[in-house]
């Protein structure tokens, strides 16, 4: 599973060293976490420990260089946003729609459908001051959902309500919305390699990625945490997904054991087209002169890199779903390859298309199967979309 994207917001108040439990808590239950910053709140943390906690540069200015977006792309980021602890300021400038700062600026961006969360931490006389009561009141108007400070010892030494609630509190409080936007996830590869034979020409494949980005855009639409591993040329699909290119099957071998090692996938469907054989020696350097009638081509044969993805994989319970390209009707002679790449690749699935299926450059006729040999057929891409991730989400979810 994908765990939550946090955004973790801090104002200056003593009791932003809390701030720093929470975030610690929340890093090591998996989950991702991003800190913007008041400058006053600096006074009270340092960002190189904020850094630390959340393996990210901590953000403050809404206008330094590179980052005049931030404030539309961490809302899209972002699964459910903190502001803790939320001083007297902070809660008059959210409640009155005041966008001076970053934390600000992002409250007036933010996507309602998220869950908002403020800790009040200040004191008592501040708290019940009209101005706060009535900011407070707005923003649990608008859908801000606010944690009630506790009564106690404060730090200027007076006692009553304006403690921010402890750490272990918050983490209760938030857990219910962590769990409801934690996400499967899924690595997809699609499209063909390029085996280069010069620097000027390559050997490739007809492969399009069409069918992978038909898939890839299921798995968006039902809310997955899609990677796309595809060759350049190929289709993209639309919606929200992490893109990695590839060129030539060892360009490919690489990106991928990359994000196997690096990535708990829940799944990866692995329907690339990779050359099986690619040239010794390749002219990397110059290109092949154009003046002779002929040239032999000495090749070998690549890695079948489908046959090492559990084995690589950070996650060893993640589901396969291989891929066979076929270029016969015999349903027995499919069957038998079918049972073979099964061996071989240790996949909970195959899908299985053959090459008379391509109709205008695009493949229809796919046919799923199983361990036991059960088939299930479907006649286009986004229907095979349909039918993996329902298959998948009842095995994962």
């Amino acid at each position: 599973m994908s765990n939550s994207k946090i955004l973790f917001k801090i104002s200056g108040s003593i009791a932003a060293y809390k701030s720093a439990d929470v975030i610690s808590k929340l890093v090591q239950a998996g989950h991702e976490v991003q800190a913007v910053v008041t400058n006053s709140a600096l006074n009270f943390i340092g960002p190189a420990t904020l850094e630390g906690l959340t393996g990210k540069p901590v953000m403050s200015d809404s206008f330094k260089e590179g980052r005049m977006m931030a404030h539309i792309d961490l809302v899209k980021w972002a699964d459910l946003t903190i502001l803790a602890p939320a001083t007297a300021t902070s809660i008059n400038r959210l409640g009155y729609g005041l966008g001076e700062d970053l934390v600000s600026v992002l409250f007036l961006a933010h996507d309602w459908a998220k869950p908002y969360f403020v800790a009040p931490a200040m004191n008592t006389k501040m708290l019940s001051h009209p101005a706060t009561r009535e900011g407070l009141e707005r923003l649990k108007k608008w859908g801000v959902c606010v944690l009630s400070p506790n009564d106690g010892t404060l730090a200027c030494g007076d006692v009553g309500p304006g403690r921010m609630m402890e750490p272990a509190d918050i983490l209760a409080a938030i857990q219910p919305f962590l769990e409801k936007t934690i996400r499967p996830s899924v690595l997809l590869t699609a499209g063909g390699t390029k085996e280069p034979i010069d620097t000027a020409r390559f050997i490739s494949n007809m492969s399009s990625g069409k069918p992978a980005a038909a898939v890839a855009e299921r798995f968006i639409q039902h809310n997955w945490e899609v990677t796309y591993l595809a060759s350049k040329e190929s289709v993209k699909p639309n919606g929200q997904n992490k893109s990695v290119e590839f060129s030539s099957s060892k360009n490919l071998q690489i990106e991928l054991d990359k994000l196997l090692s690096e990535n708990s996938f829940d799944a990866v469907i692995h329907l690339a087209a990779v050359s099986d054989f690619a040239p010794i020696h390749s002219n990397k350097m110059s290109k092949i002169s154009s003046n002779q009638d002929t040239l032999i081509l000495e090749m070998e044969r690549t890695p079948k890199l489908v046959n090492a993805i559990r084995e690589k994989c950070k996650n060893k319970n993640m589901r396969l779903i291989a891929f066979k390209f076929t270029a016969t009707n015999n349903s027995a002679t499919i069957k038998e390859k079918v049972k073979k790449l099964f061996q071989n690749s240790g996949a909970d699935w195959i899908v299985q298309n053959d090459v008379s299926s391509r109709k205008d450059g695009v493949q229809s006729d796919f046919n799923l199967f199983d361990q036991n040999g059960e088939i299930s057929s479907v006649n286009h891409a986004t229907e095979l979309g349909d039918l993996l991730e329902n298959m998948l989400k009842k095995v994962i979810l």
